[in-house]
C-alpha cells in the first residue's frame, strides 16, 4: 500500500491505523513515489518509513 502526504501527521497515522496489516510505503509527494517505483539506475534508494509501534506485524523489507 502507498501513502502519499506532505502532512506527518496524517502518515503518521495512516501508518498507525495499519499497523500489523500489511506493508506501508510512505511518500511526500508524487515525485518522491515515481523515484520509488521507477528508480534510476546507479541512484541511491529512498528511506521506506516504518510504524513506530511495537505490535509484532509483518516485517517491511527496505
Amino acid at each position: 500500500m502507498f501513502c502519499v502526504s506532505a502532512d506527518a501527521s496524517v502518515l503518521e497515522r495512516v501508518l498507525r491505523q495499519l499497523d500489523g496489516v500489511g506493508s506501508v510505503v510512505s511518500c511526500t509527494d508524487l515525485t518522491q513515489l515515481r523515484a520509488v517505483l521507477f528508480p534510476a539506475s546507479g541512484g541511491s534508494t529512498p528511506t521506506v518509513r516504518r510504524p513506530t509501534s511495537s505490535a509484532g506485524g509483518p516485517a517491511d523489507r527496505p
